[in-house]
């Protein structure tokens, strides 16, 4: 056998192994092949006595013990019989930290001193044998980065999550992604509880010209206020329902909205003023990792399901490598999309010059291009072979790439203001002048709601027709969804893109939030654990800590700093320290929208507590959704669930068939399909 080569999955070992050919033997290795120990009984006898050893890292020297878990010795022993008859062994795992890693731990247990790495980031027969040609010994430095990241796991999760056992109760667990990203959503829950809606007034009036279209009034004269005082908006009141220091504006009460509204119907206003603009919408980057986990979203997909996909597309040789932070392409990318919008739209439709585009996250690691189709030479969606979620994803992708590198879309914006009596009306219209990269992604503007205004004369005078004045209140904090926490996640330094999908899994199978609908919700106990640990172990929930751990990682991927040194800054002088001075006092924590009520910490689950009452919480409900009838009904014994509570299945990922769900799907680009592509 002349060479083996291995990879992480059998998905990528038969791919591969087509477009290799005779003389290669591929195998996977199906992830990682030596992890730290999972349980006491993965320790090896040698370490047991050691005071550490269910730690499986020794903190003092940083030394991880690895073990061969029972479910890989097969798969490293049919390796090793295959790496002892090969005449050369190639180790292509992904091209990150993880997949150096892996190569890493292969290569010391098939004995092979100086091991070759392989590394492409598409899988095509030309990326393929490119990678050939420029193999390149192992980055230590990078398996230096990925141990120290996994030493931190472990030390953070096993020494602050018995923290929570013996003070939240139950098999809780802590970690320096989750515990951030956690707190994200209960700063909002908290502030969704303190919440104190204000009332406004919106009084809006039809102009009846052709086209017609409505108009708002912004400000009322008087004469106290002779230049217009502005009319109470959502943006002028705070949180708690007061108007923000410093604003002047007029908080209309019922009578005055119902007069002025009646005033205005059936008058003429005055049009004072006409202002055309022209307005630009660029089109977005190519996708990055998070910025697709965001974008699944819109196919009913969760972050978890989005990049399940991306795996099987790029195994498949369809997209390039998913786990990315960098949204530029390669000059062949560059080439290929110009080519692509120039077959459906016609020379036109890119400018001059190609667009490049680089990233803003100050933490990114740009070793490679964006997510984009896979080759030198793209397949349009219709003619890709593929179906359901595999579709959809592949079409977003192929799509945005190509949008990328397209002209502008120009709009005409118009802003026109009228008067009528005391009152000051204003409208705004916008119309696509050229639609640039919306020829390909009109979908992207289906929910903005431009109005057509008509050709307007200043001193021109206009009919009304009043609509009935609108009672408004100002809306609590939006809970997050999985895309805009994972949005929160990336501007905060929280974690990497390849980690966002497994914490909003582990978020919502520890049970500390739940779906409701798309938003994600904090339990009672999410709540509780979020209380303890930013009282007894502050760093862990603060994304600045969070963010420098990530920068410090970089520095030992770099070179810049040993692990050793990083770990003992991080560890020994830093968290280490604050674990053993924390308490195991119960949580407990006032809920601000009911009064003299609080939730506390028991061993046996979360109760809420007032008055001398301590009743448990129900496990269905969320602490931020109850109202004073529910408590006083859950504290005299007399709650019964609701029959349009949370149904079955909603916890976890979203399940089902998008095309059950009505899911809107990315709009079809390229009827006509390239000859000899498929």
């Amino acid at each position: 056998m002349a060479t083996l080569v291995i990879v992480e999955s059998p998905a990528k070992a038969r791919k591969i192994a087509g477009l290799l050919g005779d003389g290669f033997v591929v195998r996977a290795s199906l992830g990682h092949v030596r992890d730290l120990p999972g349980s006491k009984a993965e320790i090896p006898e040698r370490y047991r006595a050691q005071p550490w050893a269910n730690l499986g890292v020794n903190p003092q020297t940083f030394t991880p013990i690895y073990v061969v878990p029972a479910a890989k010795r097969a798969t490293v022993r049919d390796l090793q019989q295959l790496a002892a008859k090969a005449e050369r062994v190639l180790f292509a795992s992904d091209m990150d930290r993880e997949g150096e890693a892996i190569s890493y731990h292969l290569s010391r247990l098939l004995k092979v001193e100086q091991p070759t790495r392989m590394v492409f980031t598409e899988i095509t027969r030309e990326a393929i044998q490119a990678a050939l040609k420029a193999t390149r010994p192992l980055d230590l430095h990078l398996v230096a980065a990925q141990e120290a990241r996994r030493v931190i796991d472990r030390l953070v999760g096993y020494q602050v999550s018995p923290l929570l056992w013996g003070s939240v109760g139950g098999k809780l667990s802590a970690g320096r992604v989750q515990s951030a990203a956690l707190m994200l959503l209960a700063q909002r829950e908290m502030a969704r509880m303190r919440f104190r809606p204000a009332t406004f007034w919106a009084i809006r009036a039809e102009v009846l010209t052709r086209p017609k279209f409505t108009a708002t009034v912004t400000h009322v004269r008087s004469s106290e206020h002779p230049q217009g005082l502005p009319v109470a908006r959502a943006s002028d009141y705070t949180q708690d329902g007061v108007l923000k220091p410093g604003v002047h504006v007029l908080e209309m009460t019922d009578d005055q909205a119902r007069a002025l509204s009646a005033y205005l119907d059936g008058k003429d206003a005055t049009v004072t003023r006409v202002e055309v603009t022209e307005t630009r919408s660029r089109p977005a980057p190519p996708f990055i990792t998070s910025t697709l986990q965001q974008a699944g979203g819109r196919l009913n997909l969760s972050a978890k399901q989005v990049m399940d996909t991306a795996q099987r597309l790029y195994e498949g040789g369809y997209i390039t490598y998913m786990r990315t932070d960098s949204p530029a392409l390669s000059d062949e990318a560059l080439t290929e999309a110009r080519r692509e919008a120039t077959r459906l739209f016609g020379p036109a439709a890119v400018p001059a010059q190609p667009r490049q585009y680089a990233t803003r996250n100050k933490n990114a690691q740009e070793a490679h291009e964006a997510i984009r189709p896979a080759g030198t030479t793209w397949r349009a969606p219709d003619s890709v072979g593929l179906s359901g979620d595999d579709l959809a994803v592949y079409t977003l992708i192929y799509q945005r790439t190509v949008a990328s590198q397209m002209h502008d879309a120009v709009f005409d914006r118009t802003d026109v203001t009228l008067t009528c009596g005391a009152a000051t009306l204003s409208a705004q219209g916008r119309v696509l002048k050229e639609a640039g990269y919306l020829h390909l992604l009109q979908d992207e503007e289906d929910d903005k709601e431009d109005q057509r205004l008509p050709a307007l004369q200043q001193g021109q005078r206009v009919p009304l027709k009043a609509r009935p004045p609108e009672g408004k209140k100002t809306s609590a904090p939006t809970r997050f969804t999985e895309a805009t926490l994972v949005q929160a996640m990336e501007k905060a330094g929280i974690g990497r893109p390849s980690t966002y999908a497994q914490t909003l899994s582990t978020l919502q199978t520890r049970e500390y939030v739940r779906l409701s609908g798309r938003h994600l919700s904090v339990t009672a106990v999410g709540l509780l654990v979020t209380t303890y640990l930013a009282r007894q172990v502050p760093e862990v929930m603060q994304k600045d800590f969070t963010a420098t751990m990530e920068a410090g990682l970089d520095d030992v991927a770099a070179g810049g700093v040993t692990r050793i040194a990083y770990l003992t800054r991080f560890w020994t002088d830093g968290l280490a320290q604050t674990i053993r001075k924390a308490s195991r006092d119960a949580p407990n924590l006032p809920l601000p929208h009911l009064d003299a009520t609080r939730l506390r910490a028991t061993s046996s689950g979360p109760h809420l507590v007032r008055a001398g009452q301590s009743v448990p919480l129900p496990p269905d409900v969320i602490p931020a959704d109850l109202d004073a009838d529910q408590t006083d009904a859950i504290l005299s014994g007399t709650w019964t669930a609701r029959k349009t509570g949370r149904p079955r299945g909603s916890r976890g990922t979203v399940k089902g068939s998008r095309a059950s769900r009505g899911t809107k799907r990315p709009k079809k680009a390229g009827k006509t399909s390239r000859t000899g592509d498929s």
